[in-house]
């Protein structure tokens, strides 16, 4: 008879076991490892997990199955994950200052995806920022399922200043007359105004859902005004705040208003509920639901909130020293945790496909993005998004984004543009910048 082992040995274990039964997975995920210490980090949309977290998404909690909420499972079994799934909630609900707090979501697109088909039947109206301006492709982009089912109107940013302009949304709206208005972004850098969505929404009958995922981590600490109880419903992704993957749904004073679907009124939290299981997802994934609850105790915590504040004050730094360069940073500057800047403004036959895969050459890690009114393909882009969630986590402060600014800017300067998407750069240029990266990188190491 094998010994019985505790808790804390069998998953001590973990990756020694993947280590002897898989090699190969385990020497990629130790290269990504690698690459993580030995490169800097500036996507926008990603983040950094604690090792607590990572250590709830490799428990054995991964193997219950079950269906349904708390206390209405449709498996036996499930004490221990029951508590599991109202911590993580009540924990939500405690950091964002919500009434309601849904963790089940497999990603912040399926929180969306519940929210719309909770709300809306086919041929409803949508008004969202479009894809081209900085919104996201689950608000309406036609590549996706918000695009298929539904008729989508798309607001935009002023052609001048790419900033938001309410009262020329308020008018679509008037006009347009949707069932629900999205407002949030994935490539916008300034301040957005939940209470004039609302104001909006009210005056034409329209639900407001606002999708935070970018900025969830800004607003837990005050940094970006909240849209918790100005929006209907607000949803987020889980990890670019710095917990693991999945979604959220959030709910303020509005939770228990009520909605009438198929001749029945119900509150909105329970339409909600219904919608999640059985109405588009199964089982949750209930090592990431304990890992959400993980990383919701995470964001209670003053280093957490002091970090956001960090996070904002590196962009903007990193954005200031970028446009005293030369560089094009779309706005002026930024309010959040993002920088777009115009690459192609800068020098003759500048893509953001280039800059992305030469900075990456170099041991810079970025994404291009298509940018509000971009007269390039989106295989090709005029911009870059730059994000500073990841250097701040691991440490670094403003003479960090100086260097960092400095360094993006050899590269660019030092590429040959050859067509739009190809180039050519001199190894001892990307050796050299690769070695300045590696030892910066190497002062702050993943935390």
């Amino acid at each position: 008879m094998l010994e019985k082992i505790s808790s804390q040995e069998y998953h001590e274990g973990i990756l020694g076991a993947l280590k002897e039964q898989d090699e190969q997975i385990y020497d990629l995920i130790t290269r990504e490892y690698e690459r993580l210490q030995n490169s800097l980090q500036l996507i926008a949309a990603e983040n950094q997990c604690s090792r607590a977290v990572l250590a709830a998404l490799g428990s054995v909690v991964q193997n219950k199955t079950t269906e349904g909420f708390p206390g209405a499972r449709f498996h036996g079994g499930c004490e221990f994950v029951d508590n599991v799934e109202r911590l993580a909630a009540d924990r939500a609900k405690e950091t964002f200052g919500a009434q309601y707090a849904n963790v089940q979501p497999h990603s912040g697109t399926g929180a969306n995806q519940i929210v719309l088909m909770a709300l809306l039947e086919r041929g409803d109206r949508i008004l969202s920022l479009g894809l081209d301006q900085g919104g996201h492709l689950s608000h309406g982009a036609r590549v996706s399922f918000s695009g298929k089912f539904f008729e989508v109107e798309n607001y935009y940013v002023d052609r001048d200043t790419f900033v938001l302009d309410y009262d020329a949304i308020r008018q679509k709206a008037i006009t347009f007359r949707p069932r629900l208005i999205i407002c949030g972004a994935t490539a916008y850098s300034r301040v957005i105004d939940f209470h004039e969505f609302r104001r909006i929404a009210d005056e034409v009958g329209a639900y407001l859902l606002a999708d935070i995922s970018h900025i969830a981590g800004l607003v837990i600490a005050g940094v970006h005004p909240s849209p918790v109880d100005e929006a209907h419903f607000t949803t987020t992704s889980t990890y670019k705040p710095g917990g693991p993957r999945g979604g959220l749904i959030l709910m303020g004073r509005d939770y228990d208003s009520t909605i009438s679907f198929s001749g029945k009124e119900k509150p909105l939290w329970e339409h909600i509920q219904k919608t999640t299981f059985p109405g588009v997802q199964g089982t949750p994934y209930l090592n990431n639901v304990a890992a959400k609850a993980v990383f919701f105790k995470e964001t209670l915590s003053d280093k957490y909130r002091n970090r956001q504040f960090k996070i904002v004050e590196n962009a903007k730094r990193l954005a200031d020293d970028l446009i005293n360069l030369g560089y094009d940073v779309l706005t002026g500057g930024t309010d959040n945790h993002m920088a777009l800047v115009n690459v192609a403004n800068f020098r003759e036959g500048m893509t953001g496909v280039i800059a992305q895969k030469c900075l990456e050459d170099c041991g810079i890690i970025v994404n291009m993005n298509r940018l509000p009114y971009d007269t390039k393909s989106m295989a090709v882009a005029s911009g870059v998004r730059l994000g500073t969630p990841i250097v701040t986590k691991n440490g670094m402060g403003a003479a960090e984004m100086h260097r960092i600014s400095e360094l993006i800017d050899a590269v660019l300067k030092g590429v040959r543009v050859v067509t739009n998407s190809e180039y050519r750069i001199d190894e001892s240029l990307s050796s050299e910048i690769r070695n300045k990266v590696r030892q910066l990188s190497g002062r702050f190491p993943m935390r």
